[in-house]
């Protein structure tokens, strides 16, 4: 998360031994997803001692010094969206492990005034819905046990054999089996009742957990319908579910359709999650030469990624520039890449 700009070199350049890499992490970089009123090193400059702070609280490890942590993250955001010419903005801390390195990178998502069209999302659910048979209280339940296992290191790391279009763990203890059998049958027989929680639950992990349990519905086609409204959804766990069930359909189920515009302009996603996510799924779809004129447009956000520091944003982005491209200039070439931009990308206004 002396002077504030030496302590803010310091944690920027200086590289752990690998035994210490294991333990204490260091604050790597500061980025801003994209805005002319907050730039980087204006971000660094009014929050960067703050956020040095927030990593060596987090270096604790003790739930005390989380708490402190997520408070000043917390202030820091908020100082962040009272800025004059701010629409909304965000502050995301992203952790890091190699065999000699820890890290950790700071991401503020910015959305100005005059990009305010980035946060026209479906207005916010208001109701309180029931739950359909208990297949959102089912749902709850199959991720916790699942994510358990994971812990653990009980939960097989290949694919699982799934019955609906999307799964994260499969049938793999008889309990999960069980919860996966109840949302085949909830998904078939409650479908209006899970479209009705969608689109009016004030609640945005229930609209997500319905999302998840339609995704066992018959109907490949009603998925994608589902997924695609959820990518207009305010919340952006909404959002990140649409797209994580939509990857799954795009990589195992050829038979089904998902175009690449509805998907590309959540490049531009206030939330760095749902970019990550973006880019993701967009490996897959840009081998299909019907898609490839769609994601060229997109290659000026593709840009913007590949300049960011945080290397989940800047790897994904350049993998999918690589794969448009063909080319392979360096990562950290961004004068080569812009210029390849320019020349044949149709280019997204700001």
């Amino acid at each position: 998360m002396m002077t504030l700009s030496m302590t803010l070199s310091l944690l920027l350049a200086a590289a752990p031994s690998p035994a210490r890499a294991q333990s204490t992490a260091t604050l790597r970089g500061i980025d801003v997803y994209r805005s002319s009123v907050l730039t980087p090193e204006k971000a660094k400059s009014m929050f960067g001692h703050k956020i040095a702070e927030i990593v060596a609280l987090r270096n604790h490890r003790r739930p005390a010094s989380a708490e402190k942590a997520e408070a000043l993250r917390q202030s820091v955001e908020k100082d962040a969206a009272k800025l004059p010419g701010v629409a909304y903005a965000g502050l995301t801390l992203s952790e890091y492990f190699t065999s000699v390195d820890h890290a950790f990178y700071a991401v503020f998502d910015i959305v100005d005034e005059a990009d305010r069209g980035r946060l026209a999302f479906a207005p916010q659910p208001k109701r309180s819905t029931t739950d359909p048979e208990g297949l959102l209280a089912a749902w709850k339940s199959y991720y916790e046990i699942g994510s358990g296992l994971t812990r653990r290191g009980q939960m097989p790391v290949d694919r699982p054999d799934c019955p609906g279009f999307y799964c994260l763990w499969g049938g793999v203890t008889p309990e999960l089996e069980a919860l996966q059998k109840k949302f085949i049958a909830g998904a078939a027989a409650k479908e209006r009742e899970l479209r009705t929680v969608m689109a009016h639950e004030v609640d945005a992990d229930k609209r997500a957990a319905a999302l998840f349990v339609l995704s066992y519905g018959p109907r490949g086609e009603k998925v994608v319908e589902s997924c695609l409204a959820a990518l207009k959804d305010p919340s952006p766990v909404v959002r990140g579910a649409g797209l994580q069930v939509l990857a799954d359909i795009i990589n195992h189920r050829k038979d089904l359709r998902v175009d690449a515009d509805k998907i590309v302009p959540l490049l531009d996603d206030p939330s760095g999650s749902a970019r990550g996510k973006t880019l993701g799924l967009l490996v897959p779809l840009v081998d299909d030469e019907s898609q490839r004129a769609k994601i060229l447009a997109s290659a000026p956000r593709l840009l913007d990624l590949l300049k960011l520091s945080e290397p989940g944003s800047h790897d994904l982005a350049y993998t999918v520039l690589g794969q448009l491209s063909k080319k392979a200039y360096d990562r950290r070439d961004f004068a080569s890449w812009e210029k390849w931009v320019t020349e044949n990308a149709e280019g997204l206004k700001r």
